[in-house]
C-alpha cells in the first residue's frame, strides 16, 4: 500500500495527526486512572468485608474451639457457605492452631489437613502473636496446565479469654467476578475511548479543513501572482490572525500591481521621452539630406534644433541614471550623514540660478534663520533645491517673484519655496511627483523639462527621512515645503 506522502505533510493532516496524538495520549491516561481507582475500590471494599468475615468467624468458633466441640466442623461449613451466598465467589474457611498447622477446612478436602501453612504464609505468625493483619490479595497459579487466579485472603486470631491465642482464622476467596467485571469495564472503556477519538478524528478533519481553507486560498493566488497575475486576491471571512493575513495579502497584492503598473508606465513614458527628441533629431536630419540647399543660415539653424534635441535626450538619461542610482542606494548605508547648513546650502544654489531668473527679470528672494542645521548628504539636498526653485523659474512668468524661506521647526527643518508662476490644477497635485508626469506636456517640453526633476528631488527628501508636501492655486502661483528630520535615521 502506497502511502501519500504529500497529504501528510499538509497542515490539515498535521493537525488532525496532533489531535489525536493528543487525545489518544489523555484517554489512556484518563482509562488507566479509571481502571486503577475502580480496581483499588473494590479490592479495599473486599478487604474490608473479609477482614469482618475473619473476626466474626474466629469469634464464632473461640469457645467451640477451645472446647474442642465436635460440632466445630459444621459451625465452619456453614460460616462458609454462608459468606459464599453474601460475596457470590466460592469463600473457604481454615482453622489453623497455635503452630500453623490446619486443623480444619470447610472445603472437606483432607489436602491442607495437618499441613504447616506458617512457612507459606508469613502472616500467620504475626497473628498466632495476637496481632491483626489487613486482608490481601494475591495472584496464585492452579489447575493443568496452571492458570493464574486472583485470591483474597483474610487472617484473625481465635482468642480465649483465659489461653488467649488458640489459633488463626485463614479465609480464602476467589476475585474472578472483580476481575471479570474490571475486564468489562475496560473494554467498554475502550470501545467508548475508541468511539469518541473516531468521533473528534471526524470533527478535527472539519475543522482542521475550516482551519487551512483560508491558507489554501492564499497558497493558490500565491502560486498565481508567482506566475505573472498579480491581481490576486483573496476573502477570508471571520476575524483573528487569518483575516489580519489575508488583509495583509491584499494589500501587498494591491501594491505589487500597482508597482507593476507603475513600471510599465514608466517604461512606456521613459520611451516615448526617448522617442520624442529621436524622432525630432531625425526629421531634421532627414530634411537636411533631402532639402539640398546650401545655405549656412539654415544648416546652422538646422543643427542648432538638432543640438537642442540633443540636449533633451542627455537630460532624460542623465535623470534616468539619478532615478535608478537613487533606486539603489534607497535603504541602504551609501548616504552620506554630514551636518548641513541649510541656509549656506541654499545661497550657494541660488548663484547657479540667479542668471537664469536674471534672464525672465524674476525676482529671487530668501530669508532664513541662523544655524538651521541638518544631517544629510549636502550633494543631494543642494540637487533638491535646484531642481524646485528652477522649476518655479521656470514656470513663473517674467517679472514674477520666486522666494526661499528657511525655518526650524519642533523636529523637522522646513524649507519653503514659492513662486507667483502658473500654478497647478487640484486634480494634479496627487501626481507631481510621479515620474515624468507633466502638468502641461506641452509647455513642458518647451522648457526643456524632462518630467523627472520632482520625482528625484522627492527620492532623495525620503531617503534623508522627510518629506515633500505642496500647495497650489492654479493661475496664482504653488509654495513646495520640504521637510528635513535634524538627524537621519538609517
Amino acid at each position: 500500500m502506497r502511502i501519500n506522502k504529500r497529504m501528510f505533510s499538509s497542515l490539515r493532516w498535521r493537525i488532525v495527526v496532533a489531535y489525536l496524538i493528543v487525545i489518544g495520549i489523555g484517554f489512556t491516561v484518563i482509562d488507566l486512572s479509571i481502571m486503577h481507582i475502580l480496581e483499588k475500590d473494590y479490592i479495599n471494599d473486599k478487604s474490608v468485608a473479609f477482614q469482618k468475615y475473619s473476626i466474626q468467624a474466629s469469634q464464632t468458633i473461640a469457645n467451640s474451639y477451645y472446647d474442642k466441640d465436635p460440632n466445630i466442623f459444621y459451625e465452619i461449613q456453614a460460616m462458609g457457605e454462608e459468606f459464599t451466598r453474601i460475596e457470590g465467589e466460592s469463600t473457604r474457611i481454615l482453622i489453623l492452631n497455635r503452630d500453623g498447622i490446619v486443623d480444619y477446612d470447610s472445603y472437606r478436602s483432607t489436602s491442607l489437613l495437618r499441613r504447616d501453612l506458617s512457612e507459606d504464609y508469613p502472616e500467620i505468625k504475626t497473628v498466632l502473636k495476637g496481632e491483626f493483619v489487613e486482608a490481601k490479595d494475591l495472584y496464585i497459579y492452579s489447575g493443568d496446565p496452571p492458570t493464574r487466579k486472583r485470591v483474597m485472603y483474610s487472617y484473625a486470631p481465635i482468642m480465649h479469654y483465659s489461653e488467649g491465642v488458640l489459633g488463626v482464622v485463614l479465609i480464602s476467596s476467589s476475585l474472578d467476578s472483580i476481575e471479570v467485571l474490571l475486564n468489562d469495564i475496560s473494554r467498554m472503556l475502550v470501545i467508548y475511548s475508541l468511539g469518541v477519538i473516531l468521533a473528534i478524528i471526524l470533527i478535527s478533519i472539519a475543522i482542521s479543513g475550516l482551519i487551512t481553507h483560508p491558507i489554501k486560498d492564499l497558497t493558490a493566488s500565491i502560486t498565481k501572482m508567482s506566475k505573472g497575475h498579480l491581481n490576486q486576491r483573496v476573502n477570508i471571512r471571520g476575524g483573528g490572525e487569518f483575516r489580519q493575513l489575508g488583509e495583509a495579502f491584499n494589500i501587498m497584492s494591491e501594491k505589487l500591481e500597482d508597482l507593476d503598473n507603475a513600471r510599465n508606465e514608466f517604461v512606456s513614458n521613459a520611451s516615448h521621452e526617448l522617442k520624442t527628441p529621436l524622432s525630432a533629431m531625425k526629421v531634421l536630419t532627414e530634411s537636411l539630406l533631402h532639402m539640398g540647399i546650401d545655405d549656412p543660415d539654415i544648416y546652422r539653424e538646422f543643427l542648432t534644433d538638432i543640438n537642442f534635441e540633443i540636449d533633451r535626450l542627455n537630460s532624460i538619461i542623465t535623470d534616468l541614471l539619478a532615478l535608478v542610482q537613487l533606486d539603489k542606494q534607497s535603504g541602504s548605508t551609501q548616504l552620506s550623514k554630514d551636518p548641513v547648513n541649510l541656509a549656506d546650502l541654499v545661497e550657494r544654489t541660488l548663484k547657479g540660478l540667479q542668471l537664469l531668473a536674471e534672464q525672465k527679470d524674476i525676482t529671487l528672494e530668501i530669508s532664513h534663520e541662523d544655524d538651521v542645521v541638518v544631517e544629510g548628504d549636502s550633494a543631494k539636498l543642494q540637487q533638491v533645491i535646484s531642481n524646485l526653485v528652477d522649476n518655479a523659474i521656470k514656470y513663473t512668468p517674467e517679472g514674477g517673484r520666486v522666494s526661499i524661506d528657511i525655518s526650524s521647526g519642533p523636529d523637522h527643518a522646513i524649507i519653503k519655496i514659492s513662486d507667483t508662476g502658473i500654478g497647478i490644477p487640484s486634480e494634479d497635485l496627487s501626481r507631481i511627483f510621479d515620474r515624468f508626469f507633466r502638468v502641461d506636456k506641452a509647455r513642458s517640453r518647451s522648457t526643456g523639462g524632462t518630467g523627472l526633476g520632482l520625482s528625484i528631488a522627492n527620492r532623495i527628501v525620503l531617503m534623508h527621512g522627510g518629506y515633500i508636501r505642496v500647495n497650489s492655486v492654479e493661475g496664482k502661483g504653488s509654495t513646495f515645503y520640504v521637510e528635513l528630520p535634524y538627524e537621519r535615521t538609517s
